[in-house]
């Protein structure tokens, strides 16, 4: 049981396959529980029309997906009536911006080929996280959005997220324990369940998985993330 109040920032950690992409994927309504029930505002989200609920989500997985169109098309995806002021704001926010008209031969024009083909897999994420943050949701989710891209920018990214969800709800899955600076809760789960919720400074002192995850991260700098969390 989970409850996420309006305009929070959350956090969900834990080892690979333990169901935080199952979790928040029941948000958008990818598909329904089989037993209990997802609330917004107090209403089953099976009594909402899915484009409603999903119009009120932004969405950014590890898993970028693009189409064979511009840069500026497939940040606009979703928002078709947004201006390139407005596209080029937001990939300013994601810090697209940059590559997009110092490294793409046609800038914003520039075709992404099949999937993204000719973009990078950071760059990918960063085209994603723009289209998301031009969406304006009301509740924004990312999982692992930021999973390949460079330290350097993902720090910068993460201080335009901390003034993007102030006054959204915002729930992040995350193997880098360095962005848990954005939550105000942190959720830990273990084989399918919530085995504790608090802050980073509770669950230090009581949690010790949390504990061990932390300590992957920041004390042994070689071990493969994938051991730590995904």
């Amino acid at each position: 049981s989970l409850r996420i109040p309006f305009d929070a920032t959350v956090a969900i950690v834990g080892s690979n396959g333990c169901g935080k992409s199952t979790l928040v994927n029941l948000i958008s309504r990818f598909y329904d529980p089989t037993s209990g029930s997802v609330l917004l505002d107090g209403v089953p989200l099976t009594s909402v029309r899915a484009t409603d609920l999903r119009s009120q989500v932004g969405l950014v997985t590890q898993e970028t997906v693009l189409f064979d169109d511009t840069i500026l098309n497939n940040i606009r995806y979703g928002s078709p009536q947004a201006t390139p002021e407005e596209v080029i704001a937001a990939a300013k926010q994601a810090h697209a911006h940059e590559f997009i008209m110092q490294v793409l031969p046609e800038g914003y024009e520039t075709r992404v080929g099949s999937g993204g083909s000719r973009l990078s897999g950071g760059q990918r994420q960063r085209i994603a996280l723009a289209r998301a943050i031009l969406r304006d949701p009301t509740i924004l989710i990312l999982d692992e959005a930021t999973s390949q891209i460079d330290l350097e920018s993902e720090q910068a990214i993460q201080q335009a997220l901390e003034t993007f969800v102030r006054g959204r709800t915002a729930v992040m899955i995350t193997h880098r324990l360095g962005a848990l600076a954005l939550a105000d809760q942190v959720v830990v789960m273990h084989e399918g369940r919530i085995l504790d919720t608090g802050t980073h400074e509770q669950l230090m002192l009581r949690c010790g998985l949390y504990r061990r995850l932390h300590q992957l991260q920041f004390q042994e700098p070689d071990a493969s993330p994938d051991a730590v969390a995904a």
